[in-house]
């Protein structure tokens, strides 16, 4: 899923983008790889795009868990 999909702000889209994290899967993979990287950005984005993003991640994650 497009990070834009979720209707985040410009500013958390731009941070996150530096940090190479262009879709919802990317963050997800980056918490393995770089997790420094991607907790710092985190941490930089607006706090209602937070609670964006992980309502997202939890939905995929259940997803994947029901298919499984």
């Amino acid at each position: 899923m497009d990070l834009i999909e979720l209707q985040l702000s410009i500013k958390t889209i731009d941070i996150l983008q530096k940090a190479d994290a262009w879709l919802l899967e990317d963050i997800i993979e980056k918490m393995n790889t770089a997790p420094a990287t991607i907790t710092l950005a985190l941490a930089k984005i607006n706090p209602v795009d937070f609670v964006e993003i992980t309502e997202a991640i939890g939905k995929r994650t259940k997803n994947v868990l029901d298919k499984t």
